[in-house]
């Protein structure tokens, strides 16, 4: 039961970070079952954990629901993300040792050279989006503090899901690599300030390019909960 539980958690928390389900919408278990190949003891039990992430809502004596999104909730997100990141990455600097920074030099590295696009997907090449959890989590793996990298956890998957919902909506120019580059060499740098100024703003600009998408936005906002 555990091993499905787990496999079932996965496939849901993959397919509701890249928006497979409408926010909003009941989550059938049934139609979850058949999907994952697995018990409605295992079903609920993932959605469990689920909304332990605040990828799933659940209402009481009525299930589950995608959690909603919001151009508002984006903009509240990222001001706490940023807080926690930061201040998670200027601890990392101030306890990272060498081999630290030799993880943060390795993740860098399979970042810049894994392509965020592929031409036949429509969402985030899945590597690429590994990669980028990899190399994200690494910056700041090094602050001594299990609670603020749990709460740092919890805003990164949050702001991720925005991020692959809306990826195919965003045709902006920006330089990522470039971007990760400059965080990941003022890091290493051991430039706390100029690293979490830069890490903030990488934020922001993600978050800005995410609001022009204003219409999937709004539209997603208004989706009923089918919850009845």
């Amino acid at each position: 039961m555990k091993s499905r539980t787990i496999a079932t958690y996965e496939i849901l928390k993959t397919q509701l970070l890249e928006g497979r389900f409408q926010p909003g919408v009941k989550l059938k278990i049934d139609e979850i079952c058949h999907l994952c190949e697995a018990s409605p003891g295992a079903v609920r039990e993932a959605l469990s954990r689920l909304t332990s992430d605040g990828l799933v809502v659940s209402i009481p004596q009525r299930g589950f629901i995608v959690a909603p999104i919001s151009a508002e909730d984006l903009i509240d997100l990222t001001q706490v993300r940023i807080d926690i990141e930061v201040l998670c990455l200027r601890r990392s600097i101030e306890f990272g040792d060498l081999a630290w920074e030799g993880r943060i030099q390795a993740a860098w590295h399979e970042l810049k050279h894994t392509p965020m696009r592929v031409p036949e997907l429509k969402t985030v090449n899945p590597a690429w989006a590994q990669a980028h959890l990899t190399f994200h989590d690494t910056l700041v793996e090094a602050c001594k503090s299990a609670w603020w990298l749990k709460l740092r956890g919890q805003m990164f998957i949050q702001a991720e899901r925005y991020r692959r919902m809306l990826f195919s909506y965003d045709d902006s120019m920006r330089d990522v690599d470039q971007e990760h580059g400059d965080i990941a060499n003022a890091t290493l740098a051991r430039d706390a300030d100029l690293a979490c100024k830069l890490l903030a703003e990488h934020a922001q600009r993600t978050t800005a390019h995410l609001r022009e998408c204003a219409t999937l936005l709004s539209d997603a906002a208004k989706a009923p909960a089918e919850v009845v």
